[in-house]
């Protein structure tokens, strides 16, 4: 899968690329179904999901080591 760049999207396995593929069709789909004031809400909700992200005190690492969930390479 490419993106604009030229980027390219690696996915671990098969299943990941039509899990992901079936999200973005999902959201197609209700994209098409619902009028633009709800996602204009869905933006100001994960735009402020995002903005507190920035000043959380740990870093990705740093949390998922605590969760015990960081996944050595």
């Amino acid at each position: 899968m490419t993106m604009r760049g030229g980027s390219v999207l690696k996915f671990r396995s098969k299943r990941d690329l039509e899990e992901r593929l079936a999200f973005i069709r999902l959201y197609v789909k209700r994209l098409k179904e619902n009028p633009d004031e709800v996602f204009k809400q869905q933006v100001r909700l994960v735009n402020s999901f995002l903005a507190s992200a920035k000043s959380f005190p740990l870093s990705r690492e740093e949390y998922l080591k605590m969760k015990g969930e960081l996944r050595r390479q």
